[in-house]
């Protein structure tokens, strides 16, 4: 199933990131999917749930930790396509609602609903994996005007917040980008005459992280030269060896471990580990 986006009134009166004091208020929204009031869900006198229980026909409910202490009043849940995957909307006592797609029910443990920033998150332990994971809210917020951010990695531009929409562009680790808005995921950024998303954790306000980050990279293509041109010679010394009589073997590659730059750039690069104990780097 396609992941839909759709916008969100959350009415937001704090800046979205600390130190962003750049008038990066996010305006609301208008034309709701879906909309509907508190009062429409439930009734005026009805409890705020510390507790939310998410009730799947035929499957065992999901007991949901309100730990952001929203104020939501009920909660409704629909089975998507791939009927591994539930659809999520709850209503809150202030009219605000908060969705998620694509929340895999059968593997979530100790279900909580927490709050990242402006957005709202369904955070759980996987069951499969064991490692924590989460969803994150459907919608849109627009700044009121554009923040300046920095690219602390390589990362694709995309048309659409989803990790396999269409490729527009791509930043480069220390650029400087404009960020016009956000989701709970990725921002929406325009650079180079490109406008789209790119995914959050590559993004950071701090200049002087996205500068450490060149200078991080720049260092370990240095050691990747000078281990190759280490790796060259001892192969070099291990054939001159072996043409002059010497009993050992030739010099095999014993280890390969792939190292991957942030989500969604497509770069990063193999550390090998050969038999007389030498290392070189190849990128990819």
């Amino acid at each position: 199933m396609r992941k839909r986006r759709t916008a969100i009134a959350l009415g937001i009166t704090a800046t979205l990131c600390a130190g962003m004091t750049a008038a990066v208020l996010a305006e609301e929204t208008e034309g709701m999917t879906e909309a509907f009031t508190a009062a429409e869900m439930a009734g005026a006198d009805a409890e705020v749930l510390e507790t939310i229980t998410l009730t799947i026909e035929g499957k065992d409910p999901i007991e949901l930790r309100n730990t952001a202490k929203l104020p939501i009043r009920s909660a409704s849940v629909e089975l998507q396509e791939d009927e591994t995957l539930i659809h999520v909307v709850m209503a809150a006592d202030d009219g605000k609602q908060y969705e998620f797609l694509d929340v895999p029910y059968e593997v979530m443990q100790d279900p909580e609903l927490v709050m990242d920033g402006a957005f709202a998150f369904i955070k759980y332990t996987s069951l499969s994996s064991g490692k924590e994971r989460s969803v994150g809210q459907t919608g849109e917020l627009t700044y009121s005007k554009p923040a300046e951010l920095f690219a602390v990695d390589d990362v694709y531009i995309r048309s659409e917040p989803d990790d396999e929409a269409e490729i527009l562009g791509v930043i480069s680790r220390g650029d400087a980008i404009e960020v016009l808005g956000e989701t709970a995921t990725h921002y929406l950024v325009r650079t180079n005459d490109v406008t789209g998303y790119t995914v959050r954790k590559c993004i950071s306000e701090d200049e002087q992280a996205a500068i450490a980050a060149v200078q991080a990279e720049e260092a370990a293509r240095e050691q990747i030269r000078l281990a190759e041109e280490a790796a060259a010679a001892a192969a070099a010394q291990a054939a001159a060896q072996q043409s002059g009589g010497g009993s050992g073997g030739g010099v095999t590659e014993v280890k390969r471990q792939k190292f991957d730059d942030c989500d969604g750039s497509g770069h990063g690069y193999y550390e090998i580990t050969y038999s007389d104990g030498s290392v070189a780097y190849e990128d990819y």
